[in-house]
């Protein structure tokens, strides 16, 4: 990568948040093809120094481009560009979290919910669960990627629903697009689809047994095994 590639966001000319606007930069040259897939970055203190921009605000940076699968960070080699094989799906909301944090949240929030949902999980709402279900096993045989994210963030809104409790449900909304879109990245793995169903599955027969501890246990193996399939281990 010349200088002239890299000194294009100094603090002088600089809108946004200056990792974001590292983010963009680098990102822009890689799928541009100025960087070339297996590439290997200059050095972080003479990368911060074509890039104006401090050593933390580049190392952020990287961690994002590392987040969203377009570079990879080789202990003692350096920072390499990632050949489009290995590269996930991108991260829409690098700016404000990364997919751990927001794995994280709903480890917390959505075993909860789960908890609760279960003592008022009737007839009725058994069979709404049931039906999320076997959408998706539907959206998996025709392997339909939107349909089953679709109803994945179904299933997850109604139990929240059935929670019973307004200040969960609020303290969930806020982040409901971004706990979509965690639930979208691990099923860029076609190899391991089909645990979602299964997962799911678990969750709502725990539920229609209406045992709290089991949904409550179900809904945190899900979301740590969601998150091992994009790479996080929690």
């Amino acid at each position: 990568m010349s200088k002239n590639e890299a000194v294009a966001i100094s603090a002088s000319g600089e809108r946004g948040p200056v990792p974001r606007n590292v983010v963009e930069h680098l990102q822009g040259l890689i799928l541009q093809g100025s960087l070339k897939s297996g590439e290997r970055l200059p050095s972080q203190r003479d990368l911060a120094e074509q890039l104006g921009v401090s050593r933390p605000s580049l190392r952020e940076a990287l961690t994002v481009l590392e987040t969203r699968g377009l570079v990879t960070v080789r202990a003692g080699s350096g920072v390499f560009v990632s050949r489009p094989a290995e590269r996930g799906p991108l991260w829409r909301y690098a700016d404000r979290c990364t997919p751990r944090d927001v794995y994280e949240a709903r480890l917390g929030l959505e075993a909860y919910a789960a908890r609760l949902a279960a003592p008022r999980t009737g007839p009725a709402e058994a069979a709404r669960l049931d039906e999320f279900v076997a959408r998706m096993d539907e959206a998996y045989r025709r392997d339909d990627l939107t349909g089953m994210s679709l109803t994945d963030a179904g299933f997850h809104d109604f139990i929240f629903e059935l929670s019973g409790n307004p200040m969960l449900a609020a303290m969930y909304r806020p982040i409901r697009d971004m706990a979509e879109e965690s639930q979208r990245l691990p099923m860029a793995w076609r190899e391991r689809l089909g645990e979602t169903p299964r997962e799911h599955r678990h969750i709502a027969e725990r539920l229609t047994a209406q045992d709290s501890a089991g949904a409550e246990a179900a809904m945190q193996q899900h979301i740590r095994a969601a998150a091992a399939r994009y790479g996080i281990v929690l």
